[in-house]
């Protein structure tokens, strides 16, 4: 496989330069997958894209690093970005969409009803961050105000997992959570409760949204026309090959568990993914609602928050 893509490589060098992109995550699960899945199996390097990939966390520093030219690309929520340029007057654009994510409203098993978190603790990440809006969005949707009716405790995890050990302990009695992170606890599986699925009040929330700076777009156009093709074919490749989706899990994500690799393999198989990973205007809808409310003045036109001219 190396020496096949070498070759591959060495035929494209011989008539196009590659192009580096550094490309910031925020994590590797669910949607993101088809990405470092297509870093290993050298399909972005067979496309003349060298694909260096770095952790960004919280997601909300995604935006200030496309800005600073830290990274090129961002993979992650992309409400920032819609904020940034909405409200900022960024210049960014959300330049494709992998899927949303199954994100829910997990509690304590003795708590089936909405109304029963009032006067309780909530789990969230950091103040501001992707996962601290959408808990607080999720409250309003279901009728609680998140400044009275509840106590949000500020955790510092970003990972869905580590706010779900919070909660199986008992420590918390709810928290917002992806439903892939659910196979991490183990025989402690028991001990949370999918109280809301988010999607089902009217929350789109898309953790695997790939940005840039617009600048960025008009110089290295030819270069993530290429990157797009790679992505394309990562995407197609991701949903064909679970043994390969699984592999990747492993080694990026350093599991070992085959009932947890089972079972995240399946989650995303299983998952409503678009058919090609456009951006999605829909989920940048949803965010334009948001700040609507208290900046009626924001341009709501779609377009000029994502740029689907590569594909």
């Amino acid at each position: 496989m190396l020496a096949v893509t070498f070759i591959l490589f060495m035929t494209f060098s011989a008539s196009h330069a590659a192009d580096t992109f550094i490309l910031g995550y925020t994590n590797l699960r669910g949607a993101k997958v088809p990405v470092p899945l297509g870093v290993d199996e050298g399909i972005f390097l067979r496309h003349g894209i060298e694909l260096k990939m770095a952790p960004v966390s919280p997601g909300t520093l995604g935006v200030p690093k496309l800005l600073a030219a830290d990274i090129d690309l961002f993979l992650g929520n992309s409400e920032p970005v819609v904020r940034a340029i909405a409200v900022d007057k960024k210049s960014l654009a959300v330049i494709a969409h992998l899927g949303s994510e199954g994100f829910m409203l997990f509690s304590r098993p003795g708590i089936i009803r909405v109304d029963e978190l009032r006067g309780k603790k909530i789990a969230s990440s950091l103040d501001g961050a992707s996962v601290d809006r959408n808990t607080k969005k999720a409250l309003r949707k279901v009728g609680l105000d998140p400044e009275k009716d509840v106590t949000i405790v500020y955790t510092g995890f970003q990972n869905s997992s580590d706010r779900l050990k919070l909660l199986a302990k008992g420590e918390v009695d709810a928290t917002v959570a992806g439903s892939d992170a659910l196979p991490e606890l183990g025989k402690d599986i028991d001990k949370v409760h999918p109280l809301i699925d988010l999607v089902e009040i009217g929350i789109a929330v898309s953790g695997a949204d790939i940005s840039a700076e617009k600048n960025f777009i008009g110089r290295k156009r030819e270069g993530l026309k290429r990157f797009i093709s790679a992505l394309e074919e990562s995407f197609r490749l991701a949903r064909s090959r679970p043994d390969l989706v699984r592999r990747t899990y492993e080694k990026r994500l350093k599991l070992s568990n085959p009932a947890t690799l089972d079972w995240m393999v399946k989650d995303y198989l299983s998952a409503k993914l678009p058919a090609r990973p456009t951006p999605n205007p829909k989920v940048i809808e949803a965010y334009l609602d948001d700040l609507l409310l208290p900046q009626p003045d924001v341009q709501k036109d779609v377009n000029l928050y994502m740029d689907a001219s590569l594909f």
